[in-house]
């Protein structure tokens, strides 16, 4: 009986080396951002995107229930600070449209290949999307500038 300790070192090796690179591969996807550099084709549709206790995005919120904009306007919102995914597509908006994606914030519309941050951008595209006149629009709630 002849006892070789080469042939025990091989497979402690071996899994020693499978667990690392399990622990490894492991740590990696839980460190990487899911969808993070997924560079898809954006949609056309317009957006907008808001956040969740925004008092500007409560603003605009009012403004299109006021003015009835979304019986005019086809558009969707998108909930941003509760929500990474629409976040990132905000951010890859702002990319497309030459804005520093750290110097954005919500109130945000996409439209026609256009971007406009903050409640009175927003409300002006809105309002001329819905054909109405800016002068007689209900703002909704008092604006603040």
């Amino acid at each position: 009986d002849h006892y070789n300790s080469t042939d025990m070192k091989q497979p402690a090796l071996f899994f020693v080396l499978l667990a690392c690179v399990l622990a490894g591969i492991i740590y990696w996807g839980m460190s990487s951002d899911p969808g993070a550099d997924q560079d898809g084709p954006l949609d056309e549709q317009m957006t907008l995107y808001w956040g969740d206790g925004c008092p500007h995005c409560k603003k605009v919120d009012e403004f299109i229930e006021a003015n009835k904009i979304a019986e005019k306007v086809q558009f969707v919102k998108k909930e941003t600070w509760k929500d990474r995914t629409n976040a990132r597509e905000m951010e890859r908006r702002a990319k497309a449209c030459n804005l520093d994606p750290k110097e954005i914030g919500v109130p945000f519309l996409y439209a026609d290949g256009q971007c406009y941050i903050g409640e009175p951008g927003v409300e002006k595209v809105l309002a001329e999307k819905a054909g109405l006149d800016m002068s007689a629009v209900s703002s909704g709630a008092e604006n603040t500038k």
